[in-house]
């Protein structure tokens, strides 16, 4: 007997990511890296942040494109407000570009089924989201 597989289970199966590892050695506190539609602002260690989160998903969903995984030593917060030099457009709902807060100790990777992990020094991340201007929404893997 055969066993079917759902169409999107097969898709992540079937689906090669890219094998290489993007590696950032240093990021200064306001500079930026991002992979898909995630970027990851370096920010002050005293960046506002909520509570611990129980999740290391860094993008809200359930898809495989939301899939952007922190992984090492770390923990991640709740977001409170995007770095000083960012301003939302002002079409969009407060919080629609906001993630969590990354703090590692050590250098942590950022893994997603579909792009390159991201090797990402220590220190304290702002998750934020793009924006998409032509439809106005957040853009979404």
């Amino acid at each position: 007997m055969q066993t079917k597989i759902a169409p999107e289970i097969q898709k992540v199966i079937e689906h090669r990511s890219d094998p290489a590892e993007r590696v950032t050695e240093r990021l200064a506190i306001g500079k930026t890296v991002h992979q898909g539609d995630v970027y990851l602002h370096r920010v002050a260690a005293d960046h506002p942040r909520g509570v611990e989160r129980g999740s290391r998903q860094v993008a809200v969903g359930t898809t495989v494109g939301s899939r952007h995984i922190a992984e090492g030593e770390l923990k991640v917060f709740e977001g409170e407000q995007l770095p000083a030099y960012l301003k939302a457009p002002e079409w969009c709902a407060k919080g629609d570009l906001l993630g969590p807060v990354v703090v590692a100790a050590k250098p942590w990777l950022l893994t997603h089924p579909e792009h390159a992990a991201h090797r990402i020094p220590a220190g304290t991340f702002q998750v934020t989201y793009q924006a998409d201007y032509a439809t106005r929404r957040r853009v979404q893997d």
